[in-house]
């Protein structure tokens, strides 16, 4: 540990390298120019400005499989939670569950019964990795665009993207004052918001940007027991930038960032209670309040002793540098600071009987700094540098249990508290090239080596229930290599086909928060590994009249990581070998000029290819103990998804425009446990969006009405089922119609 707290130091350090210089030019400080993320903005379609590769270029001329949703279509949209966007993006699956989202990218992804696991779609903010599935839980706010990169990026973006990676652009401070104010109502759950910003020039050489929301999402699941409207959330989101440009070639930004939630009451359901006595019981409990809803639905019954809540509080300090070294270098430092609060209260039995309660609380530092240096010899561009990471974390998993007088298992009775501490350590240095060859024909390649050092702590405290205690330590030290190649032809100046191979891997881990853990002893898991080949297409047409784009790949992942709950508890491990192969497609058309026609459609065919040891499917004989999964559909891996959408932009006078948009967003069956209980399988379904605005260009104001799941389809984004109730699954439904009026004014 020694030699990396000196590692930490050095990197650190490194960060305040380009200030160092900052006196000597100063003085020769020239006006800055918009920023590439503000200009990003102005784009469309292929012609948007993108950094998947760590280097700006337009979408079009990337040799990945990324989309891309701007800031501007987000605010059109009322976009404020990360799980809205997967309607955007092909083969993206974001579901809330218990304590966390889960993401999953081509069907691949960690699942959410293991508090400790981190994503394999590895979420950055600004070029800072974040480790917590639960930082997605803070509402977005004046985001320049978001970036959605599909499939293994080790090599490119580093820790634990091996399925993927989320990068979200903020906006950055400008150069021109200008500014903005919005605020909306929603009628049908009785919501509001307020959100804005501020930015411009302070001096010649420093600028500023202050963006702020708050608001109020009205709960859409009634309670009878209550009479309340559960999971409404009070939020509220502050930011802050400086940008310091001493010269041209120099910058420093500064972000100081501050987001909550607060959710009060869950949107847990029943989707089956069975025929069990503890059923029975729940039915006759909740028959003075119109009985129990035994399908999923906007109405539930649940009361306890200990609300239901989740709380989410993040604070973050980002300081990114750009130094012009001369010759065409480019220094670039990234460092960060990230801390993490959140508290879940969640009623397990979903019901007015006070049998179970999980109060989850966790407490996430981490702090991250990148240097790396880009330059150009002649065809050939080059960068590199090294990534440091550290978090420590501190979860804590308490269950109250109460069987006195209950139809279940007396193997249970009193609190079971499960503290899970975790220190996590990583350096990482890579290179990347970029050669083009002939005129056209492009090769890239990258490469990363990753060393990485945790220690974790798990323990069941004593108490009185027949769990057994236990106290474990552990250590691993894992040192990973990733490395991607690419060839790319560009054909003409509106199109180009690529070929691509890669790697990911993500870090194994300890087993948090597991009641059994003291009788199996199994309390590590290990890497995961992906390998993936990918082929695309990409092009627009003359005039921007048309965007296509079209990837296929085949994706196969060793140790894939699994927590599948089994009827007792969530069951952390690997899973021997998976397959993931599919086809995506993007695109628009403009026949005329006011009118918009496009969407994206998204073919998967992801399965367990070898899965030796794992839980017993619904339906298996009673002697079943365990059995391999091969050929079984991989869990949030719907085979189809997509989305279609129609928009016109006409002008109504010479200031006054109309724009009207439409939209359809179609998920295929999708299976939540491993089990393969019909229960946790959420139906095919297809949800239905619409706006309509009126735009003053020259007053700049306009008028929106925004609605959300206008059919008001019920579905549900996880599924388990209750510990010791034998037949009984719970849950979770996805929000009901939204109806906004919402108005906004730029200066």
């Amino acid at each position: 540990m020694k030699g990396f707290r000196n590692r930490r130091i050095a990197l650190l350090m490194g960060a305040a390298v380009p200030f160092l210089a900052m006196p000597a030019y100063a003085q020769e400080a020239a006006p800055a120019t918009d920023s590439a993320d503000q200009r990003a903005t102005a784009a469309t379609g292929n012609d948007v400005i993108v950094t998947a590769t760590r280097r700006p270029q337009t979408l079009l001329d990337v040799p990945l499989s990324v989309a891309v949703v701007s800031g501007a279509d987000l605010d059109k949209m009322g976009t404020r939670q990360f799980n809205d966007l997967q309607g955007s993006v092909p083969n993206l699956q974001i579901d809330q569950t218990n304590g966390n989202f889960v993401i999953s990218m081509r069907g691949l992804g960690s699942g959410g019964g293991n508090l400790a696991f981190e994503q394999s779609v590895g979420f950055f903010v600004d070029g800072i990795y974040s480790g917590r599935a639960r930082s997605l839980q803070t509402a977005m706010m004046d985001v320049a665009r978001v970036e959605v990169v599909r499939g293994p990026q080790g090599a490119l973006f580093g820790k634990n993207t091996d399925a993927g990676a989320i990068s979200v652009i903020t906006a950055a401070p400008t150069r021109d004052f200008e500014g903005r104010v919005s605020g909306g109502y929603e009628f049908e759950n009785k919501g509001w918001n307020g959100e804005g910003y501020l930015s411009g020039p302070l001096t010649d050489t420093l600028s500023a940007r202050l963006s702020a929301q708050g608001g109020h999402a009205g709960g859409y699941m009634y309670n009878r027991a209550t009479g309340k409207r559960d999971n409404s959330n009070d939020y509220l989101g502050i930011r802050g930038q400086l940008l310091f440009e001493p010269m041209k070639g120099m910058s420093a930004k500064l972000k100081v960032e501050y987001g909550k939630n607060d959710y009060k009451g869950g949107n847990r359901a029943y989707n089956g209670l069975g025929t069990s006595a503890f059923a029975n019981l729940v039915r006759t409990t909740d028959a003075a309040f119109g009985g129990v809803p035994e399908t999923p639905g906007f109405v539930r019954v649940q009361s306890s002793p200990y609300p239901e809540f989740s709380r989410t509080e993040n604070v973050a300090v980002t300081l990114t540098t750009n130094t012009d070294l001369g010759g065409g270098v480019q220094l670039t430092t990234i460092g960060g600071y990230n801390h993490l609060k959140a508290s879940t209260e969640t009623d397990i039995d979903n019901s007015p009987l006070n049998f179970s309660d999980n109060l989850h609380t966790e407490s996430t530092t981490q702090i991250s700094q990148e240097a790396r240096l880009s330059g150009s010899i002649g065809a050939l561009s080059l960068f590199g540098g090294v990534q440091y990471y550290y978090a420590k974390s501190h979860i804590v998993q308490n269950i109250f249990w109460r069987t006195a007088g209950l139809p279940v298992p007396p193997v249970v009775n009193g609190n079971s508290v499960l503290p899970f501490d975790q220190t996590s350590e990583s350096v990482s240095p890579f290179i990347a090239a970029n050669l083009e060859v002939l005129p056209g024909l492009t090769i890239d390649g990258s490469l990363r080596y990753s060393h990485e050092n945790k220690q974790a702590r798990m323990q069941q405290l004593p108490g009185p229930l027949a769990f057994v205690p236990y106290d474990i330590r552990g250590k691993r030290v894992e040192k990973l290599w990733d490395y991607s190649g690419k060839v790319s032809y560009k054909f003409s100046s509106r199109g180009q086909v690529y070929v691509s191979y890669a790697t990911g891997s993500k870090g194994g881990g300890f087993v948090s928060n597991d009641t059994r853990l003291g009788l199996t002893g199994k309390y590590q898991f290990d890497p995961e590994r992906a390998k993936s080949w990918e082929a695309g297409l990409k092009m627009r047409g003359a005039g921007g009249v048309y965007d296509a784009n079209l990837a296929v790949f085949s994706t196969d992942f060793d140790n894939l990581q699994v927590s599948t709950y089994n009827g007792v508890s969530f069951v952390t491990g690997n899973a021997a070998r998976v397959r993931s192969r599919g086809i995506e497609f993007e695109g628009n058309v403009r026949p005329v000029s006011i009118l918009t026609l496009g969407g994206n459609v998204a073919y998967l065919d992801a399965k367990y290819l070898d899965y030796p040891g794992a839980t017993c499917v619904y339906g298996a004989p009673p002697t079943c103990v365990s059995q391999n999964l091969a050929g079984y559909r991989l869990t949030r891996a719907p085979k189809w998804k997509w989305t279609a959408y129609a928009q016109i932009d006409a002008p109504i006078s010479d200031d006054l425009s109309l724009t009207a948009r439409g939209s359809a967003n179609y998920t295929g069956l999708t299976n939540y446990q491993d089990t393969q209980a019909p229960s946790t399988m959420m139906p095919a379904y297809t949800t239905y969006d619409a706006r309509i605005a009126v735009t003053n260009k020259a007053q700049g104001w306009d008028i929106a009405l925004i609605g959300r799941n206008l059919s008001n389809t019920v579905s549900w984004s996880q599924g388990f089922g209750i510990p010791f109730v034998t037949g009984a699954t719970s849950v979770f439904v996805n929000p009901a119609r939204t109806i906004t009026l919402q108005v906004s004014k730029n200066f």
